[in-house]
C-alpha cells in the first residue's frame, strides 16, 4: 500500500478511521440495496400472484363458456326431443313428453352458477333448469330474470344470437348467450355474481376480490369495496407501498372484462418485519466491524501486505527493490521485513541454481542426441563407402570421402545452438550430393524458399533429417523427388516459419503416424529415428512454441509439416 511508502511517522488512527468509513458507507449501500430489492421483491410476487390468479380466472370462465356452447350445439342439433319440440302442429300429449326430456337433460349439464332456458315468442314452449346457486336467491326473481331475457331475445332489432352479451337487473348479473331453432329459444346463462372459480383453487382465496365490469359500469364483484370505474378502465399500476393491485383483463369473446383486487397488507407487513430485522443485524455488524478493526487492524493487515509485496518481489526486482519499497519506524515492522528479506535472498539464490541446474541438463540431453544422430549418419555413409570399395569405384570413394567431410564439419557443433535456414540449405545440398553418389536410381531435389527467411534460425538437420529418410525407405526403380517448400505464414496470429517436406515416395504406415503424431516423441524409436530425435531436440529448444503434422498426400508419398518461431542470432 502507498503509505508504507512514507520515510516520516504516520498516523494509523487516520488510516484505520479512513477504512471505517469507507466500510461503513459500502455497509450502507449494501443495507440500502437489500431494502430495495426486498421491495421489488415484494412488489414483483403480489403481481406475479395477481396476474396468475387472473390468467386461472379468465381461462376457467373461457373453459366454462366453450362448455355451454357445446352443449347448446349438442341440444339443438343432436338431441332428437328438442328437435321434435321445435315442430309445428306437435300434439299437446308428444310436447309435454319431449319437454320433460329436455328438461331431464338440462339438469344433468347444468352447472351451480348455470341456468338454461328453453322458450318460444307464443309461451307454448318454456321451460328452464338452473343450478343451486341461482335457486338460492328464490323462484320468484329467476322468474323475473327469465322474463327479461325473454323480452331482450324477442325483440325483432335482435341480431346478437350465438354470442355471449352481458345482461343485468335488479338481482343478477349474467353472461348469457342464445341459440334460435326455428322458433325455440336456447338461453344459456352465467351468473357473474356466483362465478368463483378461485374459491377451491387458491388458499388465499379471502385476499382476493374478483368481478367483472364493462364501460357502463361494475357488474358484479364490486361490493364492500372502494373502486370506481376510472380505476378498472385505466389500473394505476403496481405500488409496494399500497395495500392493494389491481389487474384487469377482458374476456374473449365479449365486451366485459374482469378485474382481481389483490390485498397485499399481510405481504407487505411481512416484508416491513424482515426489513427491521435486516436493519438491526447490520447495525450490529457495524459495531463489531468497528471493534474488529479498532484492535485487529494493525496486527493483522500489515504483515499480510508484507508477505505480499515480498512474493510480487521473489521473481522481479530482487531484495534491495524490496527493502527500499518496506521501510518503516515500527520496531515489530522492521523485524517483519527482516524476515522477508531473508526469505527473498534465499529463494532467489535457490531459483538461480534450478535455472543454471535446467540449463546444463537441457545441453546434456541435447548432447546425447546429436550423438545418436551423428553415429546415425556414420553408419549410413560407411556403409556406402564400403558398397563402393567392393564395388572399386575409387573416383567415386575419393568424392565421397570429400563430401562427407563437408557433413562432418556440420554436424560436429553444439546443438544448443540453431544454425542459419541458408546454412540447413546448403548442408541439404551437400548431403544431396552424398546420396547421389550412393544411388542408382534418379533422385530429384526440389526447392522452393522465401529469401526473406535465409537469416533466421532454425535446429541443425531439420531438412536434412527428412532428406535421409526419403532416400532410405524409398528404394523403387521410379522416378524419386524430394520438395522443400519454405515460407512465412501466420499460426494465432503470430507470423511463423513455415516448413512443408514431402515425396512422392510409399508414404508413412499407418502405425508410424500414430507414433510420429503423439505429443511424446520415442527416443527410443527403431524406425525414423532421425525424425523422433529432431522432435525431442526442437521440444527442448522451443519449449512449446512450435507445431508438429505428418500425413501422406492424396497423390501419395510422406508429408512433415512443421511450424517454427522466428528466431535470429540476437535471440537466441
Amino acid at each position: 500500500m502507498q503509505f508504507f511508502k512514507r520515510k516520516a511517522p504516520y498516523s494509523i488512527q487516520k488510516l484505520f478511521s479512513k477504512c471505517f468509513f469507507a466500510l461503513f458507507f459500502c455497509t450502507s449501500g449494501a443495507l440500502i440495496f437489500y431494502c430495495v430489492m426486498l421491495i421489488w421483491n415484494h412488489s414483483m410476487q403480489m403481481s406475479y400472484s395477481a396476474d396468475s390468479a387472473m390468467d386461472y380466472c379468465t381461462s376457467s370462465l373461457r373453459a366454462e363458456m366453450v362448455a355451454c356452447a357445446n352443449f347448446e350445439q349438442k341440444l339443438c342439433y343432436g338431441d332428437n326431443s328438442f328437435q321434435l319440440l321445435t315442430m309445428s302442429n306437435l300434439k299437446d300429449y308428444d310436447k309435454v313428453v319431449y319437454l320433460y326430456n329436455v328438461t331431464e337433460t338440462l339438469e344433468r349439464h347444468v352447472a351451480p352458477y348455470e341456468c338454461i332456458f328453453v322458450f318460444d315468442k307464443d309461451y307454448d314452449i318454456s321451460t328452464y333448469a338452473a343450478g343451486s346457486a341461482l335457486l338460492s336467491n328464490g323462484t320468484q326473481q329467476l322468474y323475473y330474470l327469465k322474463e327479461g331475457i325473454r323480452e331482450y331475445w324477442l325483440d325483432d332489432r335482435q341480431t346478437n344470437f350465438n354470442k355471449w352479451v352481458a345482461f343485468q337487473n335488479d338481482y343478477y348479473s349474467v353472461l348469457m348467450r342464445t341459440v334460435k331453432v326455428r322458433d325455440v329459444y336456447v338461453c344459456s346463462i352465467i351468473d357473474l355474481n356466483e362465478f368463483d372459480p378461485l374459491e377451491y383453487a387458491y388458499a388465499t382465496h379471502d385476499l382476493m376480490t374478483f368481478g367483472f365490469f364493462n364501460e357502463d359500469g361494475i357488474l358484479a364483484g364490486g361490493s364492500g369495496i372502494e373502486l370506481d370505474l376510472d380505476t378498472l378502465l385505466k389500473p394505476p399500476g403496481i405500488n409496494a407501498f399500497s395495500d392493494q393491485y389491481v389487474v384487469t383483463a377482458p374476456v374473449e369473446g365479449t365486451e366485459i372484462s374482469m378485474f382481481c383486487l389483490f390485498r397485499s397488507d399481510y405481504s407487505w407487513s411481512l416484508t416491513r418485519g424482515l426489513m427491521i430485522l435486516f436493519i438491526l443485524v447490520a447495525v450490529v455488524m457495524c459495531i463489531g466491524i468497528f471493534f474488529f478493526y479498532y484492535f485487529f487492524r494493525k496486527i493483522m493487515f500489515y504483515p499480510l501486505s508484507q508477505i505480499n509485496t515480498a512474493a510480487k518481489h521473489l521473481e522481479q526486482d530482487g531484495v534491495t527493490s524490496f527493502l527500499q519499497n518496506s521501510k518503516s519506524n515500527i520496531i515489530e515492522y522492521r523485524n517483519i521485513n527482516a524476515a522477508l528479506q531473508d526469505l527473498i535472498s534465499q529463494k532467489i539464490s535457490l531459483h538461480n541454481e534450478k535455472e543454471k541446474e535446467a540449463i546444463e541438463k537441457d545441453h546434456a540431453r541435447l548432447q546425447y542426441y546429436q550423438l545418436q544422430t551423428n553415429s546415425h549418419f556414420f553408419v549410413n555413409c560407411l556403409k556406402s563407402l564400403y558398397s563402393m570399395l567392393e564395388n572399386k569405384e575409387y573416383e567415386k570413394m575419393r568424392r565421397m570421402i570429400l563430401a562427407f567431410s563437408n557433413h562432418l564439419r556440420y554436424v560436429f557443433h553444439d546443438n544448443l545452438k540453431l544454425v542459419t535456414l541458408q546454412s540447413e540449405l546448403a548442408e541439404v545440398n551437400d548431403y544431396y550430393h552424398i546420396i547421389l553418389l550412393d544411388r542408382v536410381t534418379p533422385f530429384i531435389l526440389n526447392t522452393n524458399v522465401d529469401s526473406s527467411l535465409l537469416s533466421y534460425q532454425v535446429p541443425s538437420l531439420l531438412i536434412q533429417t527428412f532428406l535421409e529418410n526419403t532416400a532410405k525407405y524409398n528404394k523403387q526403380s521410379g522416378l524419386l523427388i524430394f520438395d522443400v517448400d519454405v515460407r512465412l505464414t501466420e499460426l494465432e496470429g503470430v507470423p511463423v516459419m513455415q516448413i512443408m517436406l514431402s515425396d512422392n515416395g510409399v508414404g508413412y504406415s499407418a502405425e508410424m503416424l500414430e507414433l510420429l503424431n503423439s505429443p511424446e516423441a520415442d527416443q527410443y524409436a527403431m524406425h525414423h529415428v532421425g525424425i523422433s530425435n529432431l522432435k525431442q531436440r526442437i521440444a527442448l529448444i522451443y519449449k512449446s512454441h512450435y507445431q508438429f503434422a505428418f500425413y501422406n498426400k492424396p497423390s501419395g508419398g510422406a508429408c512433415g509439416l512443421i511450424y517454427l518461431p522466428l528466431k535470429t542470432d540476437s535471440e537466441e
